[in-house]
C-alpha cells in the first residue's frame, strides 16, 4: 500500500497549508459532528463562515425540500432528519465534488428515495461528480456511472456500470450428470443433469458451452445488487479472470 504521494482536485493541489482546494468539496459522513444542543439553522449559519460560495438561498431551498426542521435543535432531530442535515451542509457552497460514505445507512425507505432524489438533480447536469462508499446497493444502481469494488483496502474489480450489466449472466442449461467448467464462470452448481452458472463473460460462457454441445440453454440478466455478491464472494478471481 501506497505511504505516500501527492493528489490535485481540479487542478489544484492537495496541501493542508493551503485550504483553497477543499472549497470544491462537499463531505457527508457516516457520523456527524453538528453541536447538538445548537439548531440545524445555527449549526448551518456557523459553517457558512467557513465556506466561500456558502448560498443561504441555496440551503433553505435544499431544507425546503427535504422537510427539514432548521428550528430544532440537533438533539431532537430523527436520523433521518440528520442525513438531509448533513446534505445540506455538505451542498450549501455548490461544491463540484460530494465524498459520502453511507450517506443512507439505516435510513428509511422514503428518506433514503428523498436523499437519492437530490443526488441524482446534482448530477443532472453534467459538471459535478459523487465519490459514494456504500454497503447499501440498491442506492448505486441508480446513481452510478462507474463502479469500483474493494476488499480490505484492495481493489477486486473496477467497471463501467453498463459494461457489468451487459457482460453479467446467470446462464441455465443441460448437459449430463458430470461437473463441468465452463469458461467465464464464476460460480457453477447442478443440479443431475441440470446445470446453472453465474458467468462474468457472457458471450464466452455461451460460445464454450455451444462447443460443448449444451442444450436448453437460457441466459437471464443480472441485477446489480447480485453482481456485486458474486464480485465480492468470488475475491480477486473474478477481477482477473
Amino acid at each position: 500500500m501506497p505511504e505516500e504521494g501527492s493528489a490535485e482536485v481540479f487542478g489544484r493541489r492537495v496541501d493542508n497549508r493551503s485550504p483553497a482546494w477543499k472549497s470544491d468539496i462537499g463531505v457527508v459522513g457516516e457520523t456527524h459532528g453538528f453541536y447538538r444542543s445548537w439548531t440545524a439553522e445555527e449549526n448551518l449559519r456557523f459553517l457558512s463562515r467557513f465556506m466561500p460560495g456558502w448560498s443561504d438561498q441555496r440551503v433553505h431551498r435544499l431544507a425546503d425540500r427535504l422537510g427539514l426542521p432548521l428550528g430544532k435543535k440537533v438533539e431532537q432531530l430523527s436520523k433521518g432528519h440528520l442525513a438531509k442535515l448533513a446534505l445540506v451542509a455538505a451542498l450549501g457552497h455548490g461544491p463540484r465534488l460530494l465524498l459520502l460514505d453511507e450517506p443512507t445507512s439505516g435510513l428509511d425507505p422514503v428518506v433514503r428515495a428523498e436523499v437519492l432524489d437530490v443526488l441524482w438533480e446534482v448530477l443532472e447536469d453534467g459538471e459535478h461528480a459523487i465519490f459514494y462508499s456504500t454497503h447499501v446497493l440498491s442506492d448505486i444502481a441508480r446513481l452510478a456511472d462507474e463502479l469500483v469494488f474493494l476488499r480490505e483496502g484492495s481493489v477486486l474489480l473496477r467497471s463501467s456500470k453498463d459494461a457489468l450489466t451487459e457482460r453479467w449472466a446467470r446462464i441455465s442449461f443441460r448437459l449430463g450428470e458430470a461437473d463441468v467448467a465452463v469458461a467465464g464462470a464464476v460460480e457453477y452448481r447442478r443440479v443431475r443433469a441440470e446445470h446453472q452458472v453465474v458467468s462474468h463473460d457472457r458471450d464466452a460462457s455461451i460460445a464454450h458451452l455451444r462447443e460443448l454441445g449444451a442444450e436448453a440453454m437460457e441466459q437471464s440478466r443480472m441485477t446489480i445488487d447480485e453482481i456485486a455478491v458474486a464480485i465480492l464472494r468470488g475475491g480477486h478471481h473474478v477481477a482477473a479472470s
